[in-house]
This record gives structure tokens, sequence and C-alpha cells, in this order.
């Protein structure tokens, strides 16, 4: 939803400083009865990279093995054309 009012701001040409950009994220959250962190968090920002890259390569394994390249894809429709 914010990055479709961001759009939105960018297609009516309203300039905003990052400033503005801040306060709107902190209003927008507000709004949507988000919590707001105002001091730096319990981890830091090395254990938040490296559990992100361990989440991430588990999500890799599994990404992976479902991927069919368009190449593959194409080749299949072909073959099954090819069959009928």
């Amino acid at each position: 939803m914010y990055l479709d009012y961001a759009e939105n701001q960018a297609r009516r040409h309203k300039l905003m400083s990052m400033k503005d950009w801040v306060q709107r994220l902190g209003s927008f959250l507000q709004f949507n009865e988000y919590d707001i962190l105002n001091n730096p968090g319990r981890i830091s920002k090395e254990l938040a990279d490296e559990k992100a890259t361990k989440e991430y390569k588990k999500y890799r394994i599994k990404q992976d093995k479902f991927y069919v390249s368009d190449f593959d894809k194409k080749v299949k429709k072909y073959l099954n054309s090819k069959d009928t």
C-alpha cells in the first residue's frame, strides 16, 4: 500500500524530500496500527543479514527444485505438439 502511495505521488509529480518520506512512512505505519521502532532494536545488522542469508538459502533450494526455464517450457511445448 505504501508503494502504491509513493507511485501515486510520483504520477502527480509531487516533490518530496527524504525527510517527508520518513514522516509519511511513520504516519502510514501508525494509521495501519503498526508499532514504530524508535531505537536500534535487539539484533545487530550483521546478525540480521546472517539470518536473512540462511533463510534465503533454504528458500532457494525449494525455488530451484521447481524452477523451469523459458527454454525448457518451449522445448516441452514443442515436444508435446509433435506427439499430437
